[in-house]
């Protein structure tokens, strides 16, 4: 993968952290500024709160986990390869910082009554929410060749990867 999440110390000078920005882009890779250490790190930490939100729908019965993963690669998945969520934002109101405003203005107020619903409905890691989490797991994942689906998916990823660099 070719995000590195440099975390630079308190202390540590401009100079150092825009060498080491510097080199990490040199070797193609996609470093970002983190500036305040947090738990997780930056990508780890999305990931987890896209999880929790997808294992509550999925122990709740509301989605099977292959639909759940068939609804993130197939709608938001597709354009975070691309886009983050501000440029997301964006495009959804229209494009630019005008787009960004129209959509938290439009959007922002049913989003909090979802917030709100995913508040209530947190994924709680109790032993009936994760009996019901692994027995929908199972019923996706048991089928899988994991061996083929990882091969079929690097193959993907590094033709991602490939357009991805040819267009930046």
């Amino acid at each position: 993968m070719p995000l590195v999440e440099v975390v630079p110390h308190p202390k540590t000078s401009e100079h150092s952290i825009t060498t080491a920005l510097g080199f990490y882009k040199s070797l193609g890779k996609k470093p970002i500024l983190v500036r305040q250490e947090t738990p997780g790190f930056v990508a780890n930490r999305l990931q987890a709160a896209i999880n929790n939100e997808a294992y509550s729908l999925v122990s709740r019965r509301i989605v099977s986990a292959r639909d759940l993963d068939l609804a993130l690669t197939n709608g938001p998945g597709l354009r975070w390869a691309l886009n983050g969520p501000f440029e997301t934002n964006a495009f959804g109101g229209g494009g630019g910082m005008k787009g960004f405003v129209n959509r938290l203005e439009r959007l922002g107020p049913e989003i909090r009554h979802w917030e709100d619903d995913m508040a209530r409905n947190r994924f709680d890691w109790s032993k009936a929410s994760i009996t019901e989490l692994k027995q929908s797991a199972e019923e996706h994942l048991g089928p899988i060749d994991s061996r083929e689906a990882k091969r079929e998916r690097d193959g993907k990823l590094l033709g991602l990867l490939t357009l991805k660099l040819k267009n930046d």
